[in-house]
């Protein structure tokens, strides 16, 4: 068992690491762009004939998935879909009116269920940058993107890599969540029980919480970025905030608690100053590399009768 120690800056530094490599999750993606691979195999996709709006209408009825490939085509995201479909409901182009954002895949499914929409959202997608009401409301930027007309085309193998390229959300996503389960995994095997969620002792969110949320005696909070974004300035703010609490329930009650930051990416070495603020602001922090460390942070800081 390795001896729980508050690493130093320049060790958690050299045992970052950049990239996460998990080749159950390259597989998953792979497999999610073939299924879109597939579908793109369709004439309306990959002929070389011209399509009008009926033509993709009766493609787009045909899956729900129909839709994913034409918006990976014109390199337009779900959300900003989601917000054109919302901006034609509010201008009464679509019935029923406006109270809430549909979801995409309610969107992808009324396009299979109802006709005369697949053939308004077929029209938008077609020639959509032709329409001059349009352009009041929507920016030339995502407007230009709805010319299926004379975007379609490119061979497959080029139309894979722009498919997984635009999956870069999810990807991310679920790798977060392939980090946070090797966490997950640790303290399983420590055999140790914990909970996820909101807790009275630090009032915010915690990641884990040893043995539980009521009574937490070990809070990991835990952070894995790739790239850097918007996300990792509140992060931080929360991960210090909570050190900070934590410190003051020990401090009031002469008790033990730890906190632990765990901290790992490219994302966070290209903002090193934060990740100094958060190496310094914690009584441990662990890495990819250094999740030994927290085995003997339970045996020092978890109360026997807790465990």
């Amino acid at each position: 068992m390795v001896a729980a120690r508050k690493v130093s800056f320049r060790e958690a530094w050299d045992s970052s690491t950049v990239f996460y490599v998990d080749e159950e999750l390259e597989n998953e993606i792979d497999q999610e762009v073939e299924k879109l691979l597939l579908l793109a195999d369709h004439e309306v996709v990959s002929g070389t004939s011209a399509v009008n709006a009926q033509a993709l209408a009766s493609f787009l009825a045909k899956d729900p998935l129909a839709l994913d490939v034409i918006l990976r085509e014109i390199e337009l995201s779900q959300e900003k879909f989601m917000r054109i479909v919302s901006l034609l409901r509010k201008l009464g182009h679509i019935s029923g009116g406006f109270e809430s954002e549909w979801h995409f895949s309610k969107i992808a499914n009324k396009v299979v269920q109802d006709s005369d929409f697949a053939l308004l959202i077929a029209g938008l997608l077609v020639d959509g940058k032709r329409d001059k009401e349009l352009t009041t409301y929507i920016p030339r930027y995502y407007l230009e993107t709805l010319n299926y007309r004379e975007i379609r085309g490119g061979s497959r193998e080029a139309r894979r890599v722009r498919y997984k390229r635009s999956l870069i959300g999810t990807y991310s996503g679920r790798k977060g969540y392939k980090v946070e389960g090797l966490i997950r995994q640790k303290l399983m095997d420590i055999n140790v029980p914990f909970e996820q969620g909101r807790s009275r002792v630090i009032e915010t969110d915690i990641d884990f919480a040893v043995p539980g949320l009521d009574d937490p005696w070990i809070i990991i909070m835990s952070s894995f970025q790739e790239t850097t974004s918007s996300s990792q300035t509140t992060k931080t703010r929360d991960m210090l905030n909570a050190f900070e609490r934590v410190n003051r329930v020990n401090s009031r009650y002469g008790e033990n608690r730890a906190f632990v930051n765990f901290v790992d990416g490219g994302g966070w070495l290209a903002r090193k100053r934060d990740m100094e603020r958060l190496v310094e602001n914690c009584h441990y922090y662990v890495n990819i590399n250094l999740l030994g460390l927290l085995e003997s942070v339970v045996q020092n800081h978890l109360p026997r009768k807790k465990r």
